[in-house]
């Protein structure tokens, strides 16, 4: 089974990330089926399956979106309060589920697998935008004629889900709503990627003598390990390798320290901006490297 949990998005981020807070509700458990067909068609399927589950789950904040409802704050006041979906918090194939489009496609933006390293981002993948590219592969392509509508929708970089379950949901936006958060983002990506460049480059023997137990053959971390290695990555890499694949590894570490503060302002996300361009200008000396 795969757990839904809600929690409101006014609740301060160090009471939030507190396990013995509670701040975090369980509110679904989603099946997940094995459908006795062509192995071809499990994914579309099961996706079918996740967005009407979610249809019903959240079928009353819908409502309350639109229409309100007067709730008592912790002062005894009655406000009346909407629930909008602010973020769903998710790794890179669930926001594809949620978003309705294929593998090889960003879920927030209309790049695809080919465009995945560009340095300039492509336009937002709005709602709006999905959904009617959406209506426009039901046009053309009966819904439940499952290996017909696959492949179009396929060829449009979609799922194959017609319906949604936010498309109802008022001021509900992809684009807006699905959000990168720490763990996959960062460092499950420096621990995919950047890592795995580094042992290239400088050898796992290298790498290994700076950790007792090593790290050349460790097929899974714990984040206080992700942080423990990015801390000191790139003193471990001087000397070893050419200045400018440090430079390159130095620019992604500092994007995902940057990405971490608590607080964003435009100073803020413009360095952000300004150390991730770093990295794409000096990334072909990882190449240079055969990492």
């Amino acid at each position: 089974m795969h757990l839904v949990f809600i929690m409101i998005g006014n609740i301060q981020s160090d009471v939030r990330m507190q396990a013995s807070s509670h701040a975090w509700h369980c509110i679904a458990f989603m099946p997940v089926p094995v459908f006795e067909v062509h192995p071809d068609f499990q994914t579309i399927l099961t996706s079918h399956l996740f967005h009407q589950c979610m249809d019903i789950v959240f079928a009353s904040l819908k409502t309350v979106t639109s229409d309100g409802i007067n709730l008592t704050d912790p002062t005894g006041f009655t406000q009346n309060c909407f629930t909008p979906l602010v973020t769903y918090i998710a790794d890179l194939p669930k926001q594809q589920l949620v978003a309705c489009v294929a593998k090889n496609a960003s879920p927030i933006t209309t790049t695809v697998l080919s465009n995945f390293g560009d340095s300039v981002p492509q336009n937002p993948q709005t709602g709006l935008y999905m959904l009617q590219q959406i209506v426009n592969l039901c046009t053309h392509t009966q819904v439940w004629n499952i290996p017909s509508f696959q492949k179009a929708a396929k060829a449009e970089k979609l799922l194959g889900v017609h319906h949604p379950f936010w498309r109802d949901w008022k001021f509900t936006d992809p684009a807006h709503f699905l959000v990168g958060e720490i763990l996959h983002t960062c460092h499950k990506f420096f621990f995919d990627h950047v890592l795995k460049w580094s042992k290239e480059a400088a050898s796992n023997h290298l790498l290994d003598m700076h950790f007792a137990s090593g790290i050349s053959h460790v097929k899974q971390m714990m984040g206080r390990d992700h942080c423990d290695i990015e801390r000191t990555i790139i003193p471990m890499l001087d000397g070893a390798v050419l200045p400018l694949f440090v430079y390159a590894i130095c620019s992604m570490v500092e994007f995902i320290y940057r990405a971490q503060q608590p607080i964003h302002t435009d100073s803020s996300i413009a360095s952000t901006t300004a150390t991730l361009q770093a990295f794409h200008a000096t990334k072909h000396s990882i190449l240079d490297a055969g990492a």
